[in-house]
């Protein structure tokens, strides 16, 4: 069954051969492209240019460095443009707790579903006044036009581009009025490794005609029930890529946030009892972070693959792996849709320290993830050879040496992510 990424795939495949995509960007540096255009493909412009992360990007465009820009209601343009903005999760700064008031009943702390809950419960905790500096309230949310307006972006050569923007739509998930301060937010309730900088900067150059106050633009990713709020400011109003990270705060409601030491793990290891490998496929799913918001996910309501793949913008096949990886744990079943499973329930329950000390000691029962995790305690370093071996020797379905080493960059990522939640890591060996 095909979701709309791969249909999008095929799409603009479609669009670049008829309109002759690539040779018009080399000649002219761009290509513009109208609604009614990508509509000849079959497919709604809506579906076809919404990528809030460069990861869902259609295949044809990563492979050329491309990225579309909406320009005016209806025409789009096509360019090597410098349109994301890096995030990095960052487990070594301080967590704060903030509470909802007791007259709150309906939101659950521990089971956020949406972008727009996250964002009422940040402002209701108090997280936004204590991020401004003043008291704030909700103004300004939804779709809305753009205006007029022009701005430089940078090329993938770092040449400036020229864009003029005339009456092109926007959409705001939230914003907040103080005396003397004006914030605008753009939320996610999942992991992204980066985000496309028009989710802040189109809103920023509008009200930036509009009021005096200062405007703050602020990303929130609300991962693993931590709120992640990424403080910027744009350096030059006319700049697009001008975008620089002031701080980064954050919170967790309701709970004292309690950091996981070395010593937890270690005592995890000297405990484990080893898994027998069953027939679930080894996982190739090299993000946690996202096997961790997918449990999140089905923490809220039971999902189908193809309902998976929309809601993260995966091909369908992405959304099988790492759906794959959580069976591999044991954490999910599959019955007519997608649901946890009892364990995966009763994980979902704990705090957020024990939730993740949890799941530690699942993959760490399974050989593989703990022989690496060994090899980095012991020497910083790992041995891909010998995971590789390990895999190998473990996995009946996995019958050569080419596969069990293709198949270390999923351990290795997951030991990474067990790593990262310790308050004392050395990241280095991971970014060579």
């Amino acid at each position: 069954m095909e979701n709309w990424i791969s249909k999008n795939n095929k799409a603009w495949n479609e669009l670049f051969e008829r309109f002759n995509i690539i040779n018009a960007i080399e000649g002219n540096g761009f290509f513009e492209i109208t609604a009614d255009q990508i509509k000849e493909s079959g497919r709604e412009p809506r579906l076809m240019t919404k990528f809030d992360s460069s990861e869902n990007l259609p295949t044809i465009f990563a492979e050329n460095n491309l990225a579309i820009l909406p320009i005016k209601r209806g025409s789009y343009i096509i360019g090597k443009f410098q349109n994301y903005q890096t995030v990095e999760l960052n487990n070594d700064l301080d967590v704060e707790t903030k509470y909802l008031p007791d007259y709150i009943s309906t939101i659950d702390y521990s089971n956020i579903p949406s972008e727009a809950i996250s964002l009422n419960s940040a402002y209701i905790s108090g997280m936004i006044e204590d991020i401004v500096g003043e008291e704030v309230v909700p103004t300004i949310q939804g779709r809305m036009g753009t205006g007029e307006f022009n701005y430089q972006i940078s090329l993938k050569d770092n040449n400036k581009f020229d864009v003029s923007v005339q009456n092109s739509q926007m959409e705001i998930d939230g914003s907040y009025e103080g005396i003397s301060k004006f914030v605008i937010f753009e939320a996610k309730n999942h992991y992204m490794k980066d985000f496309i900088i028009r989710q802040l900067y189109y809103p920023y150059k509008v009200w930036k005609k509009v009021t005096h106050k200062e405007i703050i633009p602020i990303m929130l990713i609300k991962h693993d029930n931590i709120f992640n709020f990424f403080i910027y400011e744009f350096l030059d109003e006319n700049n697009y890529n001008s975008i620089r990270l002031k701080k980064i705060k954050r919170y967790i409601l309701d709970e004292i946030y309690n950091p996981i030491e070395v010593v937890d793990i270690q005592n995890i290891m000297n405990q484990v009892e080893f898994v027998k490998e069953d027939n679930v496929p080894f996982p190739q799913a090299n993000s946690f972070y996202r096997v961790l918001d997918l449990i999140n996910e089905l923490n809220n309501q039971e999902l189908s693959a193809s309902d998976i793949a929309d809601i993260y913008e995966f091909d369908i096949r992405q959304a099988n792996y790492y759906l794959a990886a959580a069976q591999y744990l044991g954490l999910v079943v599959k019955d007519k849709n997608y649901k946890l499973s009892d364990h995966g329930k009763s994980i979902m329950q704990m705090n957020h320290k024990n939730k993740n000390l949890a799941i530690i000691s699942i993959i760490l029962s399974h050989k593989p993830f703990y022989c690496a995790l060994e090899q980095y305690l012991t020497n910083f370093e790992f041995d891909y050879s010998e995971i590789a071996k390990v895999i190998y020797e473990n996995r009946d379905e996995i019958n050569s040496t080419g596969t069990a080493e293709r198949r270390t960059s999923t351990v290795i990522a997951w030991v990474k992510w067990i790593m990262e939640l310790t308050t004392v890591f050395e990241r280095n060996p991971f970014d060579e």
